[in-house]
């Protein structure tokens, strides 16, 4: 036996670790948007920092063969935020902005969108819209712009009035960028326009979620005379929810894509009077909110009068990989092959005019072709290796595991480390170094999203919802068989002390459908002995996240169907086998914004702490951390700071003190990282001299106190580190335990086989008995209820373990072995 007495130490603020390397972490960028000049160069926008290994921040423009055009790049300067790009006359690009408040960085000066460039890159000094789109007296933004023949440029948006000048959500400019007061729209479209094209004869089409133009029904469709008035000879027979992309063909015929309603619900025809075009016929896999996107264009019309579009679902197995194409009836064109298509729904498509199509987003494997967010497609729709530039952003760590031997297993939005080419998934040794043989041996199409490790060494992952394992190679371990969990994506796993898999997940939160946890056996196979109710009241409408807890029973987050068959979030307990633990009462969460569970903790006395999104707590005002009793009871004497923002991860340190990660702030305390005591006040010895510039997702306590942190960061502590990062932090494996109570705990016999007794110091306050395995899991948990204690080890396999006493003094751990 080992015996480590925690003694205290002086307090000094958390630094970066010098011992460990700092990476250099880049991921696909995302690409919003495409558009070909007349010479065929392609200018792209997004989110993105590194084109072809050089700094081009969000607008990149390229030559046909991939390459960069550095003189665009170079008199273009700094730029961000850009969200659309539409052609404008002689070459001039209209720029528009993805920020809130329409606010567009380029060149180094900001400016409200849209931002007219000139086709070499330079800013067009003459245009300037001044103080832009503005709703009830605040900043607003634009969905789309469209610029006329004659220098002017039509807005549409969410915005009352802009540059000063009030404008139902669409206004005509003049060549400087001033409001033309001769478009005359009246009271406009009743609820935002989401896009506008030209229409024959200087008439225009708009298209969005309004139910009337000017007064007039018109069911999220209208066509407008070049003034802005309403064109009453445009009339058709069928209301549409939302019309969010619209094509007019060389003909007059108009494409609509969208939520339709009708017998094509979601991608349809019309002739030029604004009839159904009965000629036009869509495969039924076509289904509602199929084909649609609120970014770009999601449909374009080749000469010949056949569609290129894209789906919001992979419905390969229908042959359409998420990227088809129609022949000009509508019915679906065999002849079009785009192979297995992208991993992720694409943002946008460009027709370009030597017959290939350029199709963007954020996928990280289009057909075997990985980590190029801009995929250039053949007129028969397969990758074209001609034009494949490397768009890039800063990586993002989701998930981080420690093997026994030191070495980091790292998960997130990842396609290149240290210059290495890599997918998603790498091994970091013991000193921040890429452990190059084992990530050059792993092949992910998606980013990891979820980690576990088994106790052999091989890894368990979540990529794109599916859940895989790697060798201790990194090789993929074709032994693994999941079995019950390839109808819902996949959102978290466990690995219990058995070795045994849980796993977690749902499709979607408004429609209920296969939401569940299901344990699987080592190889993959369904446990059987495990069965989670599926339906009816107490059963799992929306999985979220879930946590082990050391009695062998399961916490499960996420929204359940309640007495009254309405959704109720919460937690609920399982047993061991997946049934409800009915001891366990959890009460509602609430949050006025957006919702989610993201981490559960829990504490060796049985308390859960709840990271996330929301806002209260059984009617108790509770900002993103929440304390429960073991039962499920709100612990008001946990009264954590007022958080502003998204907790994503919640750590229980050795010591019982409680490490924060995410994306928020909170008076007077550290940004994005912060430790509470046990009661939720801040911990002072917890400084900001090392903090993360955004948000961090994951948090890791080593063994020898050290603490990792992953996320979506670019610095640290205002030193560059992405993504990963290690910092040296005071009070993190003890409090000042005196070493009296260390002296006065007993533990015997050593080494351990199927017993290990326990008395702790008399004159102190013992409180809870862990023993945790190499891989600090808690795999045996007990209270302490008299003069000593004993755990009964003939259930575990032999090796080292750590015993942790836990007083009220502090924390006692000794060193086990079991035979």
């Amino acid at each position: 036996m080992v015996l480590i007495i925690l003694a205290g130490q002086p307090a000094t603020a958390q630094t970066l670790d010098p011992g460990f390397a700092a990476a250099s972490i880049y991921a696909p960028g995302q690409v919003f948007a495409v558009v070909e000049q007349a010479d065929g160069r392609r200018v792209a926008v997004g989110t993105f920092t590194r084109v072809n290994g050089t700094a081009t921040p969000s607008i990149a423009c390229f030559n046909p063969d991939g390459s960069l055009d550095a003189t665009f790049r170079q008199n273009l300067g700094p730029a961000s935020a850009a969200f659309r790009v539409r052609k404008a006359n002689n070459g001039q690009l209209l720029i528009t902005s993805y920020a809130f408040d329409g606010t567009l960085t380029i060149g180094g000066v900001s400016r409200q969108e849209p931002v007219r460039l000139n086709a070499n890159g330079t800013v067009d000094a003459a245009f300037n819209t001044g103080t832009g789109a503005t709703k009830a007296g605040r900043r607003s933004y634009l969905n789309d712009v469209l610029a006329l023949p004659n220098g002017q440029t039509l807005v549409v948006g969410e915005f009352d009035a802009f540059n000063g000048v009030p404008a139902p959500g669409i206004a005509r400019l003049t060549a400087s960028g001033a409001v033309d007061a001769g478009f005359t729209p009246g009271t406009g479209a009743s609820r935002a326009i989401g896009t506008i094209v030209a229409a024959p004869g200087g008439k225009l089409l708009i298209g969005g979620y309004f139910q009337r133009y000017n007064g007039t029904l018109c069911y999220s469709l209208a066509r407008l005379n070049a003034d802005g008035s309403f064109d009453n000879t445009f009339t058709r027979g069928r209301a549409y929810n939302s019309v969010d992309n619209i094509v007019v063909q060389a003909n007059g015929n108009i494409i609509l894509a969208g939520d339709l309603n009708g017998p094509h619900p979601t991608l349809d025809r019309l002739l030029p009077t604004g009839a159904n075009d009965q000629t036009f016929a869509p495969p039924t896999a076509l289904r509602a909110y199929s084909v649609a996107s609120y970014i770009s264009d999601a449909v374009q019309v080749q000469p010949d009068g056949k569609i290129v579009f894209f789906t919001n679902y992979d419905l390969t197995g229908l042959g359409i990989p998420r990227v088809g194409r129609l022949n000009s009836d509508g019915s679906l064109d065999a002849s079009f092959q785009a192979g297995t298509g992208p991993s992720l729904n694409p943002y946008a498509l460009a027709l370009l005019t030597n017959g290939t199509v350029l199709v963007a987003g954020q996928f990280t494997d289009f057909s075997g072709t990985y980590n190029r967010p801009l995929m250039q497609l053949t007129s028969a729709g397969a990758p074209d290796a001609t034009f494949r530039p490397l768009i890039q952003a800063p990586g993002t760590v989701n998930v981080v595991a420690q093997q026994p031997d030191g070495r980091l297993v790292v998960g997130g939005n990842l396609s290149e480390v240290n210059g290495q080419p890599v997918h998603h998934l790498v091994r970091f040794n013991a000193d921040g170094s890429l452990d190059a043989a084992f990530s050059a041996n792993v092949v992910l199409g998606n980013r990891v999203t979820g980690l576990a490790l088994q106790p052999d060494d091989r890894v368990l992952t979540l990529s794109g919802g599916v859940l895989r394992r790697q060798l201790p190679s990194g090789l993929p371990d074709n032994t693994l068989n999941p079995q019950g969990v390839a109808d819902f994506p996949s959102r978290a796993i466990l690995v219990q002390p058995n070795g045994r898999i849980l796993v977690g997940g749902s499709i979607g939160a408004a429609v209920r459908v296969s939401a569940k946890v299901v344990r699987l056996l080592p190889d993959g196979s369904r446990d059987a002995t495990f069965a989670q109710p599926e339906t009816g009241p107490g059963s799992l409408n929306q999985f979220e996240t879930m946590a082990l807890q050391p009695n062998g029973k399961i916490l499960v987050a996420g929204s359940y169907i309640g007495a009254n068959g309405q959704d109720f979030r919460t937690l609920v307990r399982l047993e061991s086998n997946g049934t409800a633990d009915l001891s366990f009462q959890g009460r509602e969460f609430a949050s006025s914004l957006q919702f989610s569970f993201f981490s559960l903790a829990v504490q060796p006395e049985g308390k859960i702490l709840v990271g996330g999104s929301f806002s209260a707590y059984d009617g108790k005002a509770r900002a993103g951390l929440v304390r429960l009793q073991a039962d499920g009871a709100l612990d008001a004497g946990f009264t954590p700071p007022a958080f502003s923002g998204t907790i994503n991860k919640v750590l229980l340190q050795p010591n019982n003190r409680i490490l924060v990660g995410g994306g928020f702030t909170s008076p007077g305390l550290p940004t994005n990282l912060l430790r509470l005591l046990p009661d939720g006040q801040a911990d002072a010895t917890f400084a900001s001299t090392a903090a993360p510039d955004a948000g961090v997702h994951t948090l890791l306590a080593q063994p020898d106190g050290k603490l990792v942190a992953g996320g979506s960061f670019t610095s640290f502590g205002g030193q560059p580190r992405m993504a990963l990062a290690r910092i040296t932090a005071p009070n993190v494996l003890h409090v000042a335990t005196p070493r009296a109570v260390a002296g006065h705990t007993a533990v015997w016999p050593v080494p351990a086989h199927a017993t290990l007794h326990v008395a702790p110091d008399a004159a102190a306050h013992a409180q809870t008995l862990d023993l945790l395995d190499a891989l600090g899991r808690t795999v045996l948990h007990q209270e302490f209820s008299g003069a000593s204690a004993t755990l009964a080890l003939d259930t575990l396999p032999a090796g080292m373990y750590l015993l942790r006493v836990t007083y009220a003094e502090g924390i006692v751990s000794h060193r086990v072995q079991v035979q």
